[in-house]
């Protein structure tokens, strides 16, 4: 039996692990579970599987839970107590924390764990250097969560005798919508993804693209791969997740239900197979569709690519400026398009700086969401 600590329990990727746990009660024994501030959310999950260490970021919360837990839990509360959770030893680690505030963490833990599943895009996109350089010092194996870089990995394992690969895209819920409109969708529409349900910022980003560039660059530094063999294709359906395209054009594809249960269960299994309870009549009564992908009509992709290929802090601090303009965008501060006017204007007049440590990750990271916000107030 493997033990598993859990970083993001309470969001989406962090649930869906679980129920592949509870599939598998023998496989795996949760050792501990962290979260920002769902404590009603962790009690429950607590009660089911039984952690002996548990970390609740918000300190307010974590004191709110801390009279209701028996004495054989160990409670970790806010910042400090994030780090020190990441310190907890298993076998494996499930990262899914959203947005660069699970890097430190990631760093950390890489430590203290054999297998990393990871589910964090913006970790690999601001510092996927450092990441596996330290993985590599650590010996430490990281296993991709998300779809599209987890259908690579389960088409090429550690092979890279291919020709290209693709990632498929299905386009967001605002693919319809013509650009001279899009100043007047609201939040709900923006999340009414067609065929994912994720977490909110992945949702407006998958509407903008801006996920999708961040895919490109984890399969960037997971594989080893230059840009330019790395393409991207348009399937609305979300069947096919990834192809592989072989030097004499032979095209290997992957395909399953837009269900994340199931990159899931092979990160935590892997190599092996475990049966996981998913519908599986999508995959029997399917058609699919592909078509190039119109680049100009995803702006935003473009400055994410472009910036991925300059190699300098771009990256980090489009990646602040996004996860700071989606949050105004959810609080209904600003209108949708007003993302892209701000990271835009970020990208075209952000210092050009090269990075040289993991502290530039960070300091990069706060002077952009400084400027984004001064930006957006403006707009406010």
């Amino acid at each position: 039996m493997k033990e598993i600590v859990i970083f993001g329990s309470t969001g989406s990727v962090g649930k869906n692990a679980l129920d592949v746990i509870a599939q598998n009660p023998n496989g795996f024994k949760v050792k501990g579970l962290c979260v920002h501030r769902d404590t009603q959310s962790l009690r429950a999950q607590i009660k089911a599987f039984s952690p002996s260490h548990v970390c609740v970021v918000d300190e307010k919360e974590a004191e709110k839970l801390r009279g209701s837990l028996n004495g054989t839990i160990t409670l970790f509360a806010g910042k400090t107590g994030l780090e020190e959770f990441s310190s907890v030893s298993s076998d494996i680690s499930l990262m899914a924390i959203a947005g660069i505030s699970c890097l430190k963490p990631l760093l950390i833990n890489m430590k203290h764990t054999k297998r990393i599943a990871l589910a964090n895009k913006e970790s690999v996109v601001t510092a996927g250097n450092f990441i596996f350089a330290q993985a590599k010092r650590n010996n430490t194996e990281i296993i991709p969560v998300d779809s599209e870089i987890n259908a690579l990995f389960q088409l090429c394992g550690p092979r890279h005798d291919f020709g290209k690969v693709y990632l498929t895209a299905s386009g967001g819920a605002l693919f319809n919508y013509k650009k001279k409109d899009l100043h007047k969708v609201n939040v709900k529409t923006v999340l009414s993804h067609p065929t994912w349900k994720m977490g909110q910022r992945i949702t407006v980003d998958s509407a903008t693209l801006v996920n999708k560039g961040f895919e490109v660059i984890e399969t960037h530094y997971f594989f080893n791969l230059p840009y330019e063999r790395i393409g991207i294709m348009l399937h609305r359906e979300s069947t096919i997740h990834a192809l592989v395209e072989c030097h004499d054009g032979m095209l290997f594809a992957c395909l399953y239900p837009p269900d994340m249960r199931i990159p899931i269960a092979f990160a935590l299994n892997y190599p092996t197979r475990w049966p996981i309870a998913t519908d599986r009549g999508q995959v029997k009564n399917f058609s699919l569709s592909f078509a190039p992908l119109r680049y100009n009509d995803f702006p935003l992709l473009k400055i994410i690519l472009e910036a991925a290929r300059r190699k300098d802090n771009a990256l980090i601090v489009l990646n602040a400026c996004d996860e700071v303009a989606i949050s105004y965008f959810l609080q209904k501060k600003i209108k949708f398009t007003d993302i892209y006017k701000v990271m835009e204007y970020i990208f075209q007049h952000y210092p050009k700086k090269t990075v040289e440590r993991i502290e530039d990750v960070f300091w990069w990271d706060t002077w952009a969401r400084q400027r984004t916000k001064e930006y957006l107030e403006k707009l406010c």
